[in-house]
């Protein structure tokens, strides 16, 4: 969970699905925490890159997978990235159920306006005002960011939470932009969702996380008697590598 929170955003729906039964496990728990560690054995050396590729531009999205849940809620999941690499994410079970697919990305969208004003404020704090797209969230349900826009909707949504509207007002002032993309362009995808390999791995380095150093395992330097036979054959370029090379077996050993 402490690599989730901090450099592994690829981690957050499986960490999210299998803390849920924490308190009483069972075997098909058991087996997809071992699915989880080979996979955290197979990307120990992953972690997030900012490599500025996109410029200083700030992307919001917002998913929702309806009634994902066991007890059928669904999941909701938002991801920020910043100057290419994921700044904030989170993925969690909605606390009620939705009645549609509209519903809950309704509510997972208010969920990321809750995140996105406060890296806003943070980001003015630190005098970074010149971000672009800072207030934009995007969404890949039309009903939804309809619902957000449109505050007329009032026999349709008067059942949910209050607090779920809070994204109306947000979009109304202009503290939030809501925009459409496809869901092959939805980034938080993997936030509400088990993917196919090729789109978590796709999805994976669009948030910024790749292979930081390299796994492999070093080869051990030749040995004083192996140096010595490279002395005496005139392999070894002058004295000064000879050196270098009976410093390193040093370490090494």
């Amino acid at each position: 969970m402490y690599a989730m929170l901090c450099t592994r955003p690829d981690l957050a729906y499986a960490v999210s699905q299998i803390s849920q039964f924490s308190n009483c496990p069972s075997d098909i728990h058991d087996s997809a925490t071992n699915r989880v560690f080979k996979y955290l054995r197979g990307t120990s050396n992953y972690g997030i890159t900012f490599d500025g590729s996109k410029g200083l531009i700030l992307e919001g999205y917002s998913d929702a997978n309806w009634g994902g849940g066991e007890d059928r809620k669904s999941m909701g999941g938002y991801i920020f990235t910043l100057c290419g690499g994921a700044i904030s994410w989170a993925a969690k079970k909605q606390p009620t159920v939705a009645l549609s697919s509209t519903e809950s990305e309704y509510m997972a969208l208010t969920q990321a306006a809750k995140e996105s004003i406060w890296i806003q404020r943070l980001l003015g704090e630190l005098g970074r005002t010149a971000i672009r797209n800072a207030n934009l969230i995007y969404g890949d349900n039309q009903g939804s960011l309809a619902l957000a826009k449109n505050p007329e909707y009032h026999a349709r949504t008067k059942h949910i939470d209050i607090q779920y509207h809070f994204i109306r007002e947000c979009v109304e002032n202009g503290k939030i932009a809501i925009e459409y993309i496809p869901t092959e362009d939805m980034l938080a995808d993997g936030m509400t969702k088990a993917l196919a390999r090729d789109r978590h791995c796709l999805l994976t380095r669009r948030m910024g996380v790749s292979a930081t150093w390299s796994t492999a395992t070093p080869s051990p330097p030749p040995s004083h008697k192996q140096i010595i036979d490279l002395e005496e054959r005139g392999e070894l370029n002058g004295s000064e590598e000879a050196l270098r090379h009976h410093e390193v077996v040093k370490k090494w050993e």
